[in-house]
Parts: C-alpha cells; sequence; structure tokens
C-alpha cells in the first residue's frame, strides 16, 4: 500500500532530523522496514537510506537501492536529488573498486553541477575525481583537482568538503615525499573536520597521518594515532575504516620489525576489508601480508601474495598506486 501524504511528511521530516543528526543507525532501522516502492515513490528518504547504508558500511546495498532510484531521479531533472544520487554512486562505485564506473558518475556529475551553476558539486566532483588521479599516478592534476576544490570549499564555506579536500591533497604530497606540506595538509582536514563534527573524517585522517609519521620515523606517535583512529571507527562501526586503520597497525609493526603483530593486524584488516566489500584495502592488505612472509623467508608464499595483489590492482585500474605502494611496503620492511 502506498503511503499516505501526512505518513509521507512525518517519514521524510523525520528522516531528515536523524540524518542532520548523524543518527545513521536509527535513520536505517526508521526506514529500512519501508517497502522498495515506497522509496522510489519518495526518492528522498530512498537517497537517505541508501546514503545511512554507506556510512555504515552497506556498500552493496546502497548502491543496489541507488541504481534503482537512477531513472526516477532522472525523470525529475538536474536538481539537488539528482546531483546528491550520482555523488553518492561514485563514492560507492569507488570504494566497490570500479574504478572506471566511479570515474564516469563523477563526470556526469561534474556536468551537471556545471549545468546547474553548483558550485558545491562541481567541488566535490573535482576532490572525487582527484582521488581518482591519485589512483593513476596522475598526480598533478590530482594535486591541481584538490586545489580548486579547496578554493571552492572556502568560498562555500563547506568544512566537511574541506577536510576531505585537504586529506587528499596531504595523500598526494605524502607519495611525493613531501613530509611537510602532508603534514600541514593532514592537520587542516583534523581541524576542519573536527570543527564540523565529522568524526569519520576525523578518523580518516588520523589514519592516513599515522602513517605519514610512520614513514618519516615517529612510530611510537604513529601507532598512538592510528589508535586514536581505530577507536573512532569501533564507535562509527565502519567495517572500512577498521581495515584500513588495522593495516596501517600492521605497517607500522612491520617497520618496527614485528612480524607476528604486523600479521595480526593485516588479517584483520582482511576480514573487515572482505566484510566492507573493498576490493582496494584487499590488495594493499596482501602486500603488507607478503612482507611479513619474506621477512619469516617464506619467498613462495611471499611472492603468491604480491601477485595475487598485483593482479587485483590492475583489475582496479590501480596499477601506479599498487607499485608505489609496494615500494612503500618494502622500504618499511627494511628497517627504514
Amino acid at each position: 500500500m502506498a503511503l499516505s501524504v501526512e505518513r509521507r511528511e512525518r517519514l521524510l521530516r523525520e528522516a531528515q532530523e536523524l540524518y542532520g543528526a548523524r543518527e545513521y543507525t536509527a535513520l536505517v532501522n526508521a526506514l529500512s522496514p519501508l517497502e522498495r516502492g515506497d522509496l522510489l515513490e519518495v526518492p528522498d528518504l530512498g537517497f537517505l537510506l541508501a546514503d545511512a547504508w554507506h556510512r555504515l558500511g552497506n556498500r552493496e546495498g546502497a548502491l543496489h537501492l541507488l541504481e534503482a532510484l537512477g531513472p526516477v531521479c532522472a525523470r525529475r531533472g538536474n536538481d539537488r536529488l539528482f546531483r546528491d544520487r550520482l555523488n553518492l554512486e561514485g563514492a560507492l562505485l569507488f570504494g566497490l573498486g570500479r574504478i572506471d564506473e566511479a570515474e564516469d558518475a563523477w563526470g556526469r556529475l561534474r556536468s551537471a553541477a556545471a549545468s546547474a551553476g553548483d558550485a558545491n558539486f562541481a567541488a566535490r566532483s573535482s576532490n572525487n575525481l582527484g582521488v581518482i588521479y591519485t589512483m593513476r599516478g596522475e598526480r598533478e592534476e590530482a594535486l591541481a583537482s584538490y586545489a580548486r576544490a579547496i578554493a571552492a570549499y572556502q568560498q562555500l564555506g563547506y568544512l566537511r568538503g574541506l577536510a576531505q579536500a585537504h586529506q587528499n591533497q596531504a595523500i598526494t604530497y605524502r607519495e611525493l615525499d613531501f613530509w611537510r606540506d602532508a603534514d600541514h595538509h593532514f592537520l587542516r582536514a583534523i581541524d576542519y573536520a573536527a570543527q564540523d563534527g565529522s568524526q569519520d573524517e576525523v578518523a580518516r585522517a588520523r589514519q592516513e597521518r599515522a602513517l605519514l609519521l610512520c614513514y618519516t620515523g615517529d612510530r611510537h606517535l604513529a601507532r598512538q594515532t592510528a589508535r586514536q583512529a581505530l577507536r573512532s571507527w569501533e564507535r562509527l562501526s565502519d567495517p572500512a575504516g577498521l581495515g584500513d586503520t588495522h593495516r596501517v597497525l600492521g605497517l607500522i609493526a612491520l617497520a618496527t620489525g614485528g612480524l607476528d603483530e604486523a600479521e595480526e593486524e593485516a588479517e584483520q584488516a582482511l576480514v573487515f576489508a572482505q566484510r566492507a566489500h573493498a576490493p582496494l584495502l584487499e590488495a594493499e592488505t596482501r602486500e603488507l601480508l607478503a612482507a611479513v612472509a619474506s621477512g619469516r623467508g617464506d619467498e613462495a608464499r611471499g611472492a603468491s601474495l604480491r601477485s595475487g595483489a598485483e593482479e587485483l590492482f590492475a583489475s582496479l585500474g590501480a596499477g601506479s598506486w599498487g607499485a608505489q605502494l609496494r615500494l612503500r611496503v618494502g622500504w618499511l620492511a627494511g628497517g627504514r
């Protein structure tokens, strides 16, 4: 039975309040009992549920719902919901390792934002496409994209977007060995995310900064920073965030010669990566496990794990990122 106008308005009002308060579990509990037809009839409700699922780690469920919403949103025209859906679709596809499809979604978002004069989504598409350029090793294009996003977000005063763009720029600088620039942008990302109350972005920036600290030799602070991020991800119940932070902790252990600890952290990371359907994280974790195997003298297992990781990176269109990571892991395993 279709929702009455009164119930539709009440549900939408309550859902928007929960979403604004970042009460994503409560939002899922409120909307998931609805029939798929009801969610398509009121696509704003469908989108809010998909976004809440995404934030709680249910990427595949979120993507299936977004795909069903596609024709409905297209019929409405290039409105805010149309652009919101494209942005989230790109994020989900990227998280699932479908990089080319994510690039297509964010490219369509960039065009839609330009047509609508929407500075917010123009900035988001620049930031998101910059991540893809980073994965492909196109660092100059990535930095240019992040710079455009930061300039736009500053004009808009959008703190969460500023946190995301600064964090992405920091990662690119880190991989270029521009340590001071990278740390500057990580700290700005943490500050903006904290001001916004975006605990997921605070945790993500901390886990990535922990890796920078590991690279620069401050392993004690690196471990402390990663454990801060881990506690946040535990509160948020985000499997991808938990997996990535366990991987970072494993790399820190590897750098200090703790092969047992590194393997334990990597195995936990692998469990969370598979739970989150995060193939990029899985490939990154297999590189860590390969280094552990080689460190124990098991070159056959190390070679097998590296081969599997390389194939997975290649299938994701992230071969350059995988090659860079392999150099980093080998560098850390050598006691640097």
